[in-house]
């Protein structure tokens, strides 16, 4: 089994916990404590199309040979064209470099030899400038829209949204801490206590 995972600290899900010796190989979009990153803003459609990782390794499957293209060099492939995560490997390294990425994404043969070499230089400036983190990508899209737009109604309507979002931005970044501490079963005291020995100020929580 080959595993693509495309997600915020998704090397979390594999880390620590995918063994190497039952024959499952996986790769992340990033390591266990970063985001992963979104690409291809779309002005039409308002959104982003796709990620940087998972960008980087289609379009490699795209152009090269993948009956001749072992998974181990597909890897290293989107981890060289990632400049924005830690693209990384977990399970059984192994599979990863004794089998072809056509074993697991079709035998479909290209209809042309690549001659490109991604290994060289980024071979899409495009992510370079485009990447946004996927945990700001609300942000971005609002603000995006926000430059484009020519009516004063949209205008003051994005502007508003666009306030609350960043106004909501730092909670919505931390409330998953709040939600480990909780998970691993410390108390409300406990919690508090820690909060008091990092802020400036004392700060109540009601659970």
């Amino acid at each position: 089994m080959v595993i693509y995972i495309e997600a915020c600290e998704s090397g979390s899900m594999l880390e620590g916990l995918l063994p190497a010796n039952i024959n499952v190989y996986g790769t992340t979009a990033s390591n266990a404590e970063e985001p992963s990153y979104a690409c291809y803003y779309d002005q039409k459609r308002g959104t982003y199309l796709g990620d940087v990782y998972s960008v980087a390794w289609m379009e490699d499957s795209d152009a090269e040979q993948i009956d001749e293209e072992t998974l181990f060099t597909q890897f290293q492939v989107a981890q060289k064209n990632t400049n924005t995560s830690h693209v990384m490997q977990y399970g059984d390294l192994n599979l990863g470099k004794h089998h072809n990425v056509s074993e697991f994404q079709g035998e479909g043969a290209q209809s042309m030899k690549s001659i490109r070499n991604p290994f060289i230089d980024r071979y899409n400036d495009l992510l370079k400038r485009d990447a946004v983190a996927t945990v700001d990508v609300r942000v971005s899209t609002v603000s995006r829209r926000l430059a484009s737009s020519e009516s004063e109604v949209e205008k003051a309507a994005l502007e508003h949204e666009l306030v609350k979002l960043l106004n909501n931005e730092f909670v919505l970044n931390k409330l998953w801490i709040m939600a480990n501490l909780c998970e691993i079963g410390l108390y409300d005291y406990t919690i508090n206590q820690a909060v008091d020995q990092v802020c400036t100020k004392r700060l109540n929580f009601d659970y």
